[in-house]
């Protein structure tokens, strides 16, 4: 899986890769952050995540959800607002809204559509939830790619 994450009003190019068999609690995973590659262990835990980074070093990450794909992010020692854009990295665009037209929200990864926050006809802003999809154990708001209005939704809940 590719995307792109904003963290402090910078971007960064991340892909993940699984490595083996993921349980329902995580798995180990290839990542490749700015074109530095790290394998790392990642198992879910009820605040969020725990990583074992192959060099040693262990995280614990505690993530919630924002409106508009966005996710606060408690580390360590630093907190950060994250906006992740996988549609931009994989189509390879730089960055900034969606170009005009017809636009589908897609999901970065199979997953269950736990609600759907709009109806045919109302009018979104970039980036407001869409849609709550729950991939990994792990609910994901997706956002709209640009303003506008909404023309069809083609997924039920459930």
């Amino acid at each position: 899986m590719h995307f792109e994450i904003d963290v402090n009003e910078r971007t960064h190019k991340v892909s993940v890769e699984k490595l083996g068999a993921a349980t329902g609690d995580g798995g180990t995973f290839r990542v490749l952050i700015d074109g530095v590659p790290a394998a790392v262990d990642a198992r879910r835990t009820d605040l969020g995540l725990s990583l074992l980074f192959d060099d040693g070093r262990s995280v614990d990450v505690a993530l919630t959800g924002r409106p508009g794909g966005e996710w606060f992010v408690q580390l360590p020692h630093a907190d950060v607002t994250v906006a992740v854009d996988a549609r931009r990295y994989q189509r390879g665009e730089s960055g900034g809204a969606a170009k005009s037209g017809l636009q589908r929200v897609v999901a970065p990864m199979p997953g269950r559509v736990v609600r759907i926050l709009v109806k045919p006809g109302d009018d979104v802003v970039h980036r407001q939830g869409v849609v709550v999809v729950e991939a990994m154990k792990m609910e994901n708001e997706l956002g709209a790619p640009k303003a506008g209005r909404v023309k069809e939704v083609a997924v039920t809940e459930g």
